[in-house]
């Protein structure tokens, strides 16, 4: 096969064969008998089945194992040497064609695929003789070839060696062909012999570059004929799970419990380990689970041989060690000259092992610098596998890597393999542009990406220093490539970026080089920011091209050199690259700089930030500038905090004069006010509604611009959630954090300042920045709430800030928030006052009531037009205000929760020890220490009984509110009240705190209003509905927001009659917006019913709970509207289906005798969902129980059968009218009998729709009766024909096996039902 080249087909077919001739010959494995789970296994005269056979591995065990002996060793060498080693020598002829090196090539790559792990990387002699040190598949190896005759030892000898320097030679020539091809274009067109002519075919040629990357890939990673271990281990798993005796597994665990049991410690205490002792696992599993070992064993010889290289080496060898055999000085002649030789002969002997697969590294390294497109590709990868192998070669290459993209390697043209960037900037190609720069630059840069090369870059702070220098001088190097290469290089240069940032952690400086070096990284960072021209610490500039260095190129003239030198000018950084600066600088800072001995870093960090802040008003790097600022006073703050715990009072605290003269000029703190509105998300609703495109790599930074903010934190770690997706918690906390550290003094004139551009912020006139405008100003608030309400030490001081500062914005700014984002002040409202003592925010809380109480609509009972036109339009512009101060004081309602209240503030709750951040803690110690707050000074009772007595009959008298958003305010606000007081009392209980006195509990006086709304003759029409829609909003809110233990027995419960009754509809005539309204009353009740009777789970042992709501619907189904009767039925089937497994027998009883009720209802609608419950009902009782349920209305629905009218006499008129009438009556007793057992019938068949009880036929046989016309009435009808057709669907599966259990009768009586009529029956 091989020796026919023009079928490719069948040449293909030979290069396998070889591989598995050789892999077969050379490799240790089973043999299929043993190894295949479902193989049969034939002994003497004996047939065991493989996956049935117990797992021994000595004795007799018919386990046949391929152990290659010395004459498939001198066979394998054979081979090897036929078909591989004279093809290389045939390629050193200078005739020999493209096709040839193809072919030659790829039957090398098969042939190491089949026989790699043969090739040792020494002599066996020189590899036996550390035997203490090699690992277990060089040691197997190497005997093996020690056994093998004179021939095979010379062939094997350093094969894999020689091989490596063959493919370090092609990938030399490559190297060199396609460094400056270019550039060398009208010379080649000058020189157009055959052998120039071949070798720009073979550097060009893709399919030779790619065997060239398979072979070297083998050679340096590859020590056996199989690689894929881990797949192979998937695999077993599988085949584990499916073939393992799982009934002889779980008798075996039996077993052995029971010995553990018995205390039986003897021969049988480890009953599944004995060979005849149980064992599941058949013995194919097992030896292959032995072969997958094997192969582990040379996958693992691909990394210890490597690092036993690199130990014989040393470390000082390893340092004095250079790259000899890889040089770009290649030619086709002297390759040929050395493949002609006999590959026996040595022509590198001086190169070890480990030394020419470091030179096969650099060859891979200049593939990845290859023009083509695929072959770069294919050759990234194989560096980035090479790389897993040696690790250690990243180190020195670095420096070479990053001077390539930083342009200043003009001295280092093919070091380690790649070209020299510096002189490929003035190689331009035949239409003027550096396409070849920039394919070199993208091989580079994906080579500079992997994770490998991260880890390197990161290990000390001399690589990351060169790496952020080099990703911030990218300037000039895009500036110098063609216009459609920029962007490509770019997402190159952003895959670096994002594998250093993904992988940044903060590296500790224990040596003084490091801080020196760490503080010079500070210095360029600052400079590159500050815009100055010359970089600092010795980073020169890129150096110019001179004329005595552009000798490989006949192109190039002393005329193009001041063009050169003019575009090296890349004029002023790129916005990304100055982005990326204040990336590193964010991330680069740590708290050790805030206490470095020389000040004048930390005033340049200080003022850069100032500046960009001030002066890149709307740009990303103004955000990211906001990053860097809540960085530094975090650090600032975790140092102000530990120094103040600290035992030594010479504790150096960071410098914050530089912070606190910013924050107290007004200019900076409107700069920063302006910031923090551009740090939100663009508003997408104007505009068209299209979100932003930002360059590659922005998004990313941004994105951890939020991370470095202020630190994460619980807040609101409460059942209400923040309200807003605008409010940035973020915000607010930096402002609350830069008011803590400049001071208390310095605090109040930069809050004053603050809350004033916040006033300018809330009226902002309309513009795509208004919502985002609007929501800064509440951010600002909520900081400077917080940071104040921190700063106070007693009540006094509290009350001034309130009504000097706080109030007097609110009152300003509330008025101008528009009614949409009034939940940005809700969430900053809260965050201001969360776990702070109720009497700290007292004042905010009478400001907020007296506000509802002086602003909301009350009802008046003298009105005497209900619909007053002068009226309502004299209230629509009150609507809106009344809705905000509505929606307001809810916040302050939610902050009096008694689980924050009582004492949470003096120290952090239980779930913050781990989770809280160092900013909390200082919150928490400067409350404590500062405010000198006691358990004893919580007045929550002083808080409910102001609310009580002003809020709630407020509140209680607008229920009837004519504006919807008002009525859900409403709602919500009675309910925070009853939720947060019974809190607040049973809490209080539980401390067995006897100061709290239990006040006066909203929730009593909130239901019994509620509750008379229904009969209330206060209300008209209108106002009645309103007041209802109020009670639904209200049970809305218990259901979504309470706790099944309280909010349901105190509040569900007793207004579930309320909402029932309320689906009634009036029979009266009234006007079309009255219907309108009574409509909307309706159906918001029908959703309330429903989320009540399957949202609403009441606790285990609340039975009691269980048995009134039962109670309440034994009331509910004899009310006489259908619609709640239907009602009814619904919720009985829902809360049935919810509670069943609760349901006691008592329970049960009721919830049938409902059911069972409804059954006979006139209403078909009620009927029909009475049988929906029932059916439920049936299905979650015993068997026994419905067996003798079906028995009794069997006998109740034969008798309830109609009757042929029969002749009668003629009797007087008026004994006609009297029979007549007792007829009419005994006829509807019957017919509600009949209904109401054949509904139950119906009901109990549809309750088995799987399986086949013995009633089952006999209730069907039953129903049949009551299928013809002059039996039944129409519904009873088709009720019946509905349920024997469901009856059918449902059986249909197993229908033959369910059959048998019909008797013959009871089959005919069945398909007299469900059969189709035609004209023979």
């Amino acid at each position: 096969a091989l020796s026919k080249p023009g079928d490719k087909h069948l040449f293909k077919t030979g290069c396998k064969l070889l591989r598995h001739s050789l892999s077969s010959q050379c490799e240790i494995y089973p043999i299929s008998q043993c190894s295949h789970p479902m193989r049969s296994i034939v002994g003497e005269g004996l047939r065991i089945e493989g996956m049935g056979k117990s797992a021994q591995l000595h004795g007799g065990a018919l386990i046949h194992w391929h152990v290659p002996s010395s004459e498939q060793i001198d066979f394998t060498a054979q081979l090897l040497n036929k078909f591989s080693l004279q093809r290389l020598k045939e390629m050193g002829d200078p005739l020999s064609s493209i096709v040839q090196w193809r072919r030659c090539l790829r039957v090398l790559r098969y042939s190491l695929r089949g026989c790699s792990g043969l090739l040792l990387d020494d002599a066996p002699e020189a590899t036996m003789s550390e035997a203490t040190e090699i690992s277990t598949h060089e040691k197997a190896t190497a005997s093996l070839i020690l056994e093998a005759s004179t021939e095979t030892k010379s062939t094997l000898n350093g094969l894999r060696r020689k091989l490596s320097r063959i493919m370090v030679d092609i990938m030399s020539l490559i190297a060199n062909d396609t460094s400056y091809s270019d550039q060398k274009s009208d010379e080649m067109d000058q020189q157009m012999d055959e052998n120039n002519a071949r070798k720009i075919t073979i550097s060009s040629d893709t399919k030779i570059c790619k065997e060239v990357l398979e072979v070297t890939s083998l050679l340096l990673t590859r020590r056996g004929s199989f690689h894929r271990v881990q797949t192979a281990k998937s695999v077993w798993r599988g085949q584990k799970e499916i073939l393992t005796d799982f009934v002889l597994a779980s008798g075996s665990d039996y077993a052995s419990a029971a010995f553990f049991r018995q205390r039986n410690l003897g021969a049988n205490s480890y009953y599944r380990d004995g060979e005849n002792g149980g064992k599941t696992m058949s013995s194919a599993l097992l030896v292959n689970r032995v072969n997958i070992m094997l192969h582990t064993q040379s996958r693992n010889a691909s990394f210890q041989i490597p690092r036993r290289l690199r130990k014989r080496r040393g470390v000082t060898d390893e340092i004095a060690s250079s790259s000899t055999l890889f040089s770009t000085d290649m030619d086709i002649k002297t390759l040929q000259l050395s493949l002609k030789c006999d590959i026996e002969e040595s022509n590198g002997a001086e190169q070890t092992s480990l030394e020419t697969y470091e030179c096969l590294i650099d060859g891979l390294m200049s593939m990845a610098c290859h023009p083509n497109i695929n072959v770069r590709g294919t050759a990234s990868g194989v560096v980035e596998y090479a790389f897993s192998r040696f690790p250690w070669v990243c180190k020195p290459r670095t420096q070479r890597l990053l001077a390539a993209v930083s342009l200043r390697d003009i001295d280092q043209n093919g070091e380690y393999g790649i070209p020299s960037c510096s002189k490929l900037t003035i190689q331009l190609n035949s239409q003027g542009k550096r396409d070849r720069l920039a394919e070199v630059v993208k091989g580079v840069a994906k080579i500079i990406a992997t994770p490998k090369m991260t880890k390197e870059l990161l290990s000390c702070e001399f690589n990351r220093f060169e790496i952020i220098q080099t990703l911030c001088g990218t300037q000039r190097l895009v500036s110098l490539l063609p216009d459609e290469e920029v962007q490509k290089v770019v997402y190159y240069l952003n895959c670096i970026f994002l594998n250093f940032r993904s992988k940044f952690f903060s590296l500790p400086r224990v040596t003084d080089k490091d801080q020196a070096l760490h503080e010079s990284c500070l210095n360029f960072l600052l400079g590159i920011l500050k815009g100055e021209d010359t970089p600092q610490n010795g980073v020169s500039p890129t150096p110019t091209i001179k004329p005595n260095d552009n000798d490989f190129s006949n192109k190039s003239t002393e005329e193009d050199l001041p063009e050169t030198n003019v575009e090296s000018n890349a004029g002023e950084m790129h916005w990304r690259n100055r982005l990326f600066v204040a990336w590193f600088l964010t991330y680069c800072i740590d708290e050790s700089d805030l206490k470095i001995d020389d000040p004048e870093i930390m005033s340049r960090i200080w003022a850069t930030c100032f500046r960009i802040i001030e002066g890149e008003v709307g740009q990303p790097l103004q955000r990211v500038s906001l990053g860097l600022l809540g960085r530094l006073v975090s650090l600032a703050l975790v140092d102000l905090s530990e120094n103040s715990l600290a035992s030594e009072s010479k504790a150096k605290n960071p410098d914050l004069a530089v912070l606190c003269d910013a924050f107290t000029r007004e200019k900076f703190c409107r700069a920063f006010g302006t910031a923090l509105v551009f740090d939100h998300r663009e508003d997408t609703s104007v505009g068209g509604g299209h979100s932003a495109q930002w360059s590659l790599g922005v998004e990313e930074v941004l994105r951890d611009v939020l991370y470095n903010l202020a630190p994460r934190t619980l807040f609101p770690f409460q059942r209400i959630s923040q309200k807003s997706h605008t409010f940035k918690l973020q915000h607010a906390q930096i402002v609350h954090a830069i008011l803590l550290s400049i001071g208390h003094e310095n605090a109040m004139i930069t809050s004053k300042y603050l809350l004033n551009q916040a006033k300018d912020l809330v009226a902002s006139p309309p513009s795509e920045d208004q919502r985002n405008q609007q929501c800064t100003a509440a951010e600002i608030f909520s900081g400077v709430c917080r940071a104040l309400m921190q700063y106070s030490k007693n009540v006094v001081e509290q009350r001034d800030i309130w009504d000097t500062v706080l109030i007097p914005f609110l009152e300003e700014a509330v008025l101008k928030m528009p009614t949409n984002l009034m939940a940005a002040f809700f969430d900053a409202c809260r965050y201001g006052i969360h776990h702070f003592p109720p009497n700290h925010f007292f004042p905010l809380l009478q400001w907020s009531v007296n506000k509802v109480k002086t602003t909301v609509w009350q009802h008046e009972t003298n009105d005497s037009v209900e619909d007053s036109n002068n009226a309502a339009s004299a209230m629509a512009d009150r609507f809106a205000l009344q809705s905000k101060w509505l929606f307001f004081v809810q916040a302050a309602l939610i902050e009096l929760d008694s689980e924050d209240d009582l004492g949470a503030v003096c120290q952090l709750p239980w779930y913050t020890n781990v989770l809280v951040t160092d900013a909390h803690q200082i919150d928490c110690k400067i409350a404590k220490n500062e405010c000198n707050i006691s358990y004893e000074e919580v007045e929550l009772d002083k808080s409910w009984n102001f609310v009580n007595d002003n809020l709630i009959p407020c509140l209680l008298n607008a229920l009837d509110h004519p504006y919807d958003k008002c009525r859900d305010h409403i709602a919500s606000c009675l309910f925070r009240m009853c939720y947060c007081h019974r809190k607040f009392i049973d809490l209080s209980k539980a401390l067995g705190n006897g100061k709290y006195q239990a006040s006066k509990d909203p929730g009593v006086e909130i239901i019994s209003q509620l509750m008379s709304v229904s009969n209330s003759d206060k209300y008209s029409f209108k106002e009645k509905h309103q007041a209802l829609s109020t009670a639904q909003k209200f049970l809305s809110c218990c259901v979504h927001w309470g706790d099944a233990k309280h909010e349901f027995s105190e509040y569900i419960i007793p207004l579930l009659p309320l909402a029932f009754k309320s689906l009634q509809t009036t029979d009266d005539e009234v006007s079309s917006d009255h219907r309108g309204i009574e409509a909307e009353t309706v159906k918001g009740f029908r959703f309330t019913i429903a989320d009540i009777s399957s949202s609403c789970v009441v606790p285990i042992g609340a039975s009691q709970d269980m048995i009134r709501v039962l109670t309440t619907l034994k009331d509910m189904s004899q009310h006489q509207h259908w619609q709640i009767r239907q009602a009814a039925a619904h919720f009985l089937q829902c809360f049935q289906g919810c509670h069943k497994y609760l349901f006691s027998q008592e329970l049960d009883d009721m919830a049938m005798d409902i059911a069972i009720s409804l059954l006979a209802d006139d209403r078909r609608e009620v009927s029909n969902a009475a049988t929906s419950a029932l059916t439920g009902i049936l299905a979650a009782l015993p068997l026994g129980v419905v067996s003798g349920l079906v028995s009794k209305y069997i006998l109740i629905a034969n008798k309830s059968l109609k009757k042929k009218n029969k002749k009668k006499m003629e009797t007087p008129q008026q004994q006609r009218v009297e029979e007549s009438d007792a007829e009419a009556a005994k006829s509807k007793a019957r017919a509600k009998r009949q209904q109401k057992s054949v509904y139950f019938l119906c009901a109990a068949v549809l309750g088995r729709p799987y399986d086949m009880p013995k009633f089952v036929p006999e209730a069907l046989t039953a129903l049949s009766k009551h299928s013809f016309e002059q039996r039944a009435s129409l519904s009873v009808r088709e009720v019946v024909k509905m349920c024997c057709s469901e009856f059918k669907r449902t059986h249909t599966d197993n229908w033959e096996a369910h059959k048998k259990q019909f008797t013959r009768e009871q089959m005919e009586a069945l398909e007299d039902v469900v059969s189709t009529p035609h004209y023979y029956a």
